[in-house]
């Protein structure tokens, strides 16, 4: 085989620049202190970086949700820390309004001053953390409570009064003349007595005939009483402060209506854990009770009204027949159709619960809950979004209802009742401590941020020292490598330079 000069050029050029190259990329290395600067260099390693790398963006992102939800829990724990301090100094009066030594007017000076705190603890209630809402469960849009009446009733069920809405000063006394048998509301205008200034004087009121809701003004107060409740010989109550609960509550639902009547506004009332769909089965077609039917067909009873439900998201049904006027009766409550018409088989309604829950993901898989339920903490008076009537919120004890509890104390101290306010004392106390109990539990989520934090950290220790493992070069090994490179570089300079002069002139001279 015949060796050229130019191939010989071509070579010793090319071992040049290859030395060159090997130096470059040493270089390069001790600069950066990484063996992998670019995925050529190691394309296997390169890729185990980026997905370590990866893994400690996500912590970074988790560590970020963890401060805000620190920042939700921490201002919760401070205003629960403030209220419990409110409640104490209640507790205070109503010790004082309880001793037989205070005097009528004493009494009138402590419920007023608990009037005041009572207003300084709805406004504890409404505290927020960046302008969203902290007790108001999902709706953080907006204060969790507002300053209201409600009313005590005695002998008599709480649906009595269906709403009440106005201002009053002073706690209203309403009592009935002694009737000869139970009356119920709306068969007949029932007579009464109320007292606004604490049972000094009594001022006469009707609650007059009729269905539905009846309306009574006592002064500026109006009182809505529900028709067909009993009245009984010994029933009275007592018009006093009381907190609205405006927030969501747990297991809340939205209804909505697929099918050709336009009329239909489905409400789901009662509590409801899981979706539900209801279909249609009647055939061909069934007129809601109280409506005018298709001519070809004759007005239908109520029970023809006939149903599936599904917990299961359609994969199998439950048949029901309906029980009432509108109303289809389903695990946890009951769907008003909202509207008249017809409806058609097959044709469904969708239940969806409510989450009142806002959680943040601190990992992978692992959220923790930022907000809370107000009337889960301090009860108060929740309105029925559909019917508009109002009552002690569900699922809390009433002696564990602090805004109730406090309403009855104000009515207590207002009308002189030494009894009701010792009671009011020994309630204070659960409620309060049922409160430091709701609190127990935010400390639990905290904890579960600071835990999150540390093992964060760990972790994202242990990810930045596999990283080093991989990426990060051996210097002492860089340097004994980039001096022999060097070398082999000076050797092929030398080399090339007394092979490229080289001739057959040469060897001839």
């Amino acid at each position: 085989m015949r060796i050229s000069n130019s191939m010989i050029y071509t070579q010793s050029l090319n071992g040049m620049t290859s030395s060159m190259s090997e130096i470059l990329r040493i270089g390069e290395q001790a600069a950066s202190q990484k063996r992998i600067n670019r995925p050529s260099d190691d394309p296997s390693g390169a890729a185990m970086v980026l997905d370590l790398q990866s893994h400690i963006n996500s912590l970074a992102q988790y560590d970020e949700n963890i401060q805000t939800a620190k920042g939700w829990l921490d201002t919760a724990n401070e205003q629960l820390g403030t209220i419990s301090k409110t409640i104490i100094r209640m507790q205070e009066l109503a010790n004082q309004g309880s001793t037989g030594t205070v005097t009528d007017k004493q009494r009138d000076l402590i419920a007023t001053e608990l009037r005041e705190l009572q207003v300084q603890l709805i406004g504890l209630t409404n505290g927020d953390y960046a302008g969203n809402s902290l007790f108001a469960g999902a709706a953080i849009n907006k204060p969790a409570y507002e300053v209201g009446l409600g009313a005590t009733v005695k002998n008599a069920n709480q649906a009595l009064v269906h709403s009440i809405n106005g201002d009053a000063k002073k706690s209203i006394a309403i009592k009935f003349p002694v009737p000869t048998a139970t009356q119920n509301v709306g068969v007949a205008p029932i007579p009464f007595k109320f007292s606004e200034d604490g049972g000094t004087t009594w001022k006469d009121g009707t609650i007059p005939a009729g269905a539905g809701t009846l309306s009574v003004q006592l002064g500026g107060v109006e009182v809505n009483f529900t028709a067909g409740e009993e009245i009984k010989q010994d029933t009275s109550m007592v018009i006093r402060p009381a907190a609205i609960y405006t927030g969501s509550i747990d297991g809340e639902a939205k209804a909505a209506y697929y099918g050709a009547n336009p009329g239909l506004t489905p409400v789901a009332k009662g509590v409801f854990k899981s979706p539900i769909a209801i279909r249609i089965e009647n055939d061909p077609s069934v007129s809601i009770p109280g409506t005018t039917p298709p001519p070809v067909l004759p007005a239908p009873a109520i029970n023809d009204l006939e149903y599936s439900y599904s917990l299961d998201n359609g994969a199998s049904w439950v048949r029901a027949t309906a029980s009432s006027d509108q109303f289809l009766n389903v695990p946890g409550g009951q769907i008003d159709v909202g509207g008249m018409g017809a409806l058609l088989k097959g044709e469904q309604f969708l239940v969806n619960p409510i989450d009142s829950a806002i959680r943040v993901e601190i990992s992978e898989g692992n959220s923790v809950q930022v907000n809370s339920v107000g009337s889960n903490f301090f009860g108060g008076i929740y309105a029925d979004k559909a019917t508009g009537a109002s009552g002690p919120v569900d699922g809390l004890d009433p002696e564990k209802n602090i805004f109730e509890v406090v309403g009855n104390l104000i009515a207590s101290l207002e009308m002189d009742d030494q009894d009701g306010v010792k009671k009011c004392l020994g309630d204070l106390k659960l409620a309060n401590e049922h409160i430091t109990t709701e609190t127990g539990v935010l400390g639990g989520r905290q904890n579960r941020l600071n835990f999150a934090l540390d093992a964060h950290s760990k972790s994202k220790m242990s990810t930045e020292s596999r990283i080093s493992a991989i990426q990060n070069i051996d210097v002492t090994a860089v340097t004994n490598e980039s001096d022999r490179a060097k070398y082999i570089y000076k050797s092929v300079l030398s080399t090339s330079a007394k092979v490229m002069n080289l001739s057959l002139l040469d060897f001839l001279r």
